[in-house]
């Protein structure tokens, strides 16, 4: 690992089955960073296949860029902050990237030179397997464009443009407009920024929304920087009738819950996480009920320990499931 401070470091949680991943992921950096210093820190979450393994026999150069560590599993929200612990001192700018995934274009030097130009966030756009259509391409609702003729250019060759407008109130509706991989921000500003490592999923939002809350001006570019693939994906597995949809919403739950502890804000923003809250809830019973229906496993443990940390869900439990019952039959 080279001695130099990096002016950007990638953050990568790492446990795979299956080997190559990291590797074709860490050559993607390598082969789009262009003259940016940067280092690589792979979190080896006790993963089947080791970081060590799959990055064996890289050039001397490149290993020298990157720092592996490996803990016990702890899942990736434990990973990412471990990783950000890690960071060398003195280090501005910090960005993650999924081990999964592949860097397409010249994110890390777009990434700096909007940091550099005083900006807090940057994110550019990218394609996620079995979506046909881009990230940005995903907001909807007025006011939520992220068309770049709604915004201020800031350089016409990198295509980079100034978001115009309540970034923040984005963060809150559309907050899955900024992909995990294509997001770089300003470490030295925010330092003790973590992620909630007991929220199964959704950490990334809440994460976001914390920053959120801090940023005073956000760039962005339209094009695709990253494509992002399957791996360990145990979100995509989750879905509505999944055993692990009971896992699912009862994070989402909790998610909820925390931003309306934890971030700043308005009664209309509080109003759309409370319905948020409220359909993760029936969420819950809707999906108790489908795995009972189909002789499905039902977590029982987990929807325990979500009435207990959640009373209010404990309370409408019931009236949900009835609520799921007359919507199948009427």
């Amino acid at each position: 690992m080279s001695n130099a401070t990096p002016e950007i470091a990638v953050v990568i949680p790492y446990y795979q089955r299956q080997a190559g991943l990291l590797r074709q992921c860490v050559l993607s950096i390598i082969e789009h960073s262009g003259t940016t210093n940067f280092q690589i820190i792979v979190v080896d979450d006790e993963s089947p296949v080791s970081a060590a393994e799959d990055l064996a026999g890289l050039e001397p150069l490149m290993l020298e860029r990157i720092c592996i560590i490996r803990q016990s599993n702890g899942g990736p929200g434990a990973a990412r902050n471990r990783g950000l612990d890690e960071v060398p001192a003195g280090t501005p700018y910090v960005t993650f990237l999924d081990s999964d995934d592949q860097w397409t274009a010249d994110f890390l030097s777009d990434a700096v030179f909007a940091l550099r130009s005083g900006c807090d966030l940057f994110i550019g756009n990218s394609q996620r397997i079995g979506q046909k259509t881009a990230r940005f391409e995903w907001v909807s609702g007025a006011g939520f464009s992220m068309a770049p003729e709604d915004h201020q250019q800031m350089d016409v060759v990198r295509k980079i443009y100034e978001f115009a407008g309540d970034f923040f109130d984005l963060l809150v509706y559309r907050t899955n407009v900024i992909g995990p991989t294509t997001m770089a921000y300003r470490f030295d500003k925010f330092p003790t920024v973590r992620f909630d490592p007991s929220i199964f999923n959704g950490q990334d939002r809440l994460f976001k929304l914390t920053l959120g809350q801090g940023l005073d001006r956000v760039a962005f570019s339209p094009k695709i920087y990253a494509y992002e693939g399957e791996g360990v994906n145990i979100f995509d597995k989750s879905q509505w009738g999944a055993p692990g949809s009971i896992r699912l919403a009862s994070s989402y739950i909790r998610l909820c819950k925390r931003i309306l502890l934890q971030i700043r804000l308005t009664s209309a923003q509080r109003d759309h996480i409370a319905k948020q809250l409220a359909e993760a809830r029936r969420g819950l019973a809707g999906n108790t009920l489908h795995l009972l229906r189909t002789g499905r496993p039902v977590d029982w443990s987990r929807i325990l320990s979500t009435f207990r940390e959640d009373p209010i869900c404990a309370v409408w439990f019931v009236p949900n499931l009835a609520l799921s019952i007359w919507k199948r039959f009427s």
